[in-house]
């Protein structure tokens, strides 16, 4: 950790850093187990405005799901500026050992959070999927929400990079149209937005943790599409959640529909490897070709 930051974290906070260790934080941040004369935190680091606001967008994630109640979230201390950047202190959670406890714990909460719902699909402000920015608002239709917030920006930005050429990019009118001919009745769920197997941990006590959340309003299976797109969640989670949420019938097109968001999103972030299962599930669903 730069000099510079310790310093601002010890004046914002009031606490006296004694070593910073650098831990695992992800491909976009900087991050550290801080020792302190109380306890030990966590520290996220971004340089640039843009990581000062995608902390902020974080810090307002985990506190909404601390609300909610369902599954247990780091303690967040605050955000504030840092000479280059922004900087999230939250609690230090020690990591432990998956297990099929922990699945089962996971599974119950994350149905129980998806049982916390909003007057409409969205998010009160814009926040981050990834360093990519993420629009939302508030929408009544969540075919609409879907297609114009989630899809076609995705798709949009796709095709400037170069990575999709006009005729891979449907119109947004037909998405809304096919997505709305596979919903069943729906209401909005409050939803992690980004649950895939690296934003949760479990703690030496075997309780799981939602952690770096992109949250907003929407259809619970969305959540579910996500952990099963890059696998890391057991059996015993899926079956939890199943006995309190059970499968709606259409899940599985859905399922497809809902993993192609990610998958735009790593194309746009990571380049042509996931090109393949974009253009397979775009030619799929919407016949471009």
């Amino acid at each position: 950790m730069r000099e510079p930051e310790a310093a601002a974290l010890e004046a914002q906070f009031g606490i006296r850093i004694r070593a910073a260790n650098p831990v695992n934080g992800g491909d976009i941040a900087r991050a550290y187990r801080l020792e302190t004369s109380t306890d030990p935190y966590f520290v996220k680091l971004m340089d640039g405005g843009s990581g000062l606001s995608m902390l902020r967008a974080e810090a307002e994630g985990l506190r909404a799901l601390s609300e909610a109640g369902a599954l247990a979230v780091p303690e967040v201390a605050g955000v504030c500026e840092v000479p280059g950047g922004g900087a999230l202190l939250m609690e230090y959670v020690e990591a432990g050992r998956a297990s099929d406890r922990s699945g089962e714990t996971l599974g119950r909460g994350l149905a129980a959070l998806h049982r916390h719902q909003g007057s409409a699909f969205g998010w009160p402000s814009d926040n981050f999927i990834g360093r990519l920015p993420q629009a939302n608002g508030f929408s009544g239709d969540w075919a609409e929400f879907f297609s114009g917030h989630r899809l076609g920006p995705q798709y949009e930005m796709a095709q400037s990079k170069g990575f999709l050429n006009s005729s891979e990019v449907p119109d947004q009118g037909l998405v809304a149209t096919r997505i709305r001919n596979l919903l069943p009745p729906l209401v909005p769920s409050l939803l992690h937005g980004d649950l895939w197997r690296g934003n949760y941990l479990v703690s030496v006590a075997g309780l799981p943790y939602l952690i770096d959340p992109a949250i907003y309003y929407g259809h619970a299976e969305v959540d579910l599409a996500m952990t099963r797109l890059f696998g890391g969640f057991p059996d015993s989670f899926y079956g939890a959640y199943n006995e309190i949420s059970p499968p709606e019938p259409g899940c599985g097109q859905r399922q497809e529909l809902y993993q192609l968001y990610y998958l735009l999103v790593h194309l746009n972030l990571f380049g042509p490897s996931y090109y393949p299962a974009v253009s397979s599930i775009g030619k799929r669903y919407f016949g471009h070709s």
